[in-house]
């Protein structure tokens, strides 16, 4: 039976222009960044409404922490020394975006600027036998959001594990006046298991309408012009490939950081030793755009 999340009490973090609200309930979800006050206030994330969903029907706004694996994996799950593992799957038949989004988070720390957040997984809920503990540190100051993840492998034998980040950036329906800014080195194409391939091509990206790429050697940083005045700007550190989608029809575009290449859980660089831990930076924040000329 699919559990239902709320929006229970949240967390209001403000620092100079910037307002963030987190959801500790929801799956440890930024229900909302801005940047400035009323009419004139830019949405940085998609705002999510605080309606109740479904834990695999998820509303399209606000940015959740994707863990101990992101992206989708394969239908038949993964390898991993030698043994195939399946997370439990959704509806669709697989698994997507791991656990912690879908699952309420305590509030270890919270002030006006800084929230700190943990959720503890027992070795096999969900079908996934390695107990873990991840920490979300999220941090408002006057350069915009910055939320650290970290996973901690709480076992006594190595565990695969994958962090990411999910953010739903605002974007016009037709995309025509906001062009994206990423640097990449390689693109990766997916196939029909939503596994990254190995084999790249050029490093060029359209954002045609339902196109998901995924990009390695990122430079860490994308810019998504909204307005004619400022840009949205978002890094990651310790990410080693991002993920871009952009929906059949819709407002926004996803740009998710990920420490693993989709799909490819279990395989090289993707391993943590007991007591070891990961960490993923994510930085959002807008920037005035040069003027013109």
């Amino acid at each position: 039976m699919s559990r239902r999340l709320f929006r229970g009490d949240s967390l209001a973090l403000r620092c100079g222009p910037y307002t963030a609200v987190i959801v500790p309930a929801a799956g440890g979800r930024v229900a909302s960044l801005t940047w400035g006050d009323g009419p004139g206030a830019l949405p940085l994330l998609v705002e999510w409404s605080g309606n109740a969903f479904d834990e695999h029907q998820w509303p399209k706004a606000g940015a959740f922490p994707m863990l101990p694996f992101a992206n989708r994996l394969p239908s038949d799950g993964f390898l991993f020394e030698g043994a195939r593992h399946r997370p439990q799957p959704g509806p669709a038949g697989f698994a997507l975006h791991g656990v912690a989004h879908r699952r309420p988070w305590q509030v270890d720390e919270a002030s006006g600027r800084h929230a700190r957040l943990r959720q503890v997984h027992e070795a096999g809920e969900e079908s996934w036998p390695w107990p873990w503990t991840a920490q979300q540190d999220i941090l408002l100051d006057d350069q915009g959001l910055q939320v650290t993840l970290r996973l901690r492998n709480d076992g006594d034998r190595p565990m695969p594990a994958g962090l990411g980040w999910h953010p739903y950036h605002p974007w016009p329906a037709d995309g025509a006046s906001a062009p994206l800014h990423i640097s990449a080195g390689a693109r990766h194409a997916l196939d029909a298991h939503g596994r990254a391939e190995l084999d790249t091509g050029a490093p060029v990206f359209g954002v045609q309408p339902d196109e998901t790429a995924v990009f390695s050697a990122w430079d860490g940083q994308m810019r998504i012009p909204v307005t004619g005045a400022r840009t949205i700007v978002a890094r990651g550190e310790g990410a080693v490939a991002l993920v871009m989608h952009r929906p059949a029809s819709g407002d926004y575009v996803c740009a998710e950081p990920v420490t693993a290449l989709p799909g490819r859980l279990g395989e090289s660089g993707t391993t943590l030793l007991p007591g070891e831990v990961r960490t993923l930076t994510w930085r959002c924040g807008c920037e005035a755009l040069p003027p013109a000329g």
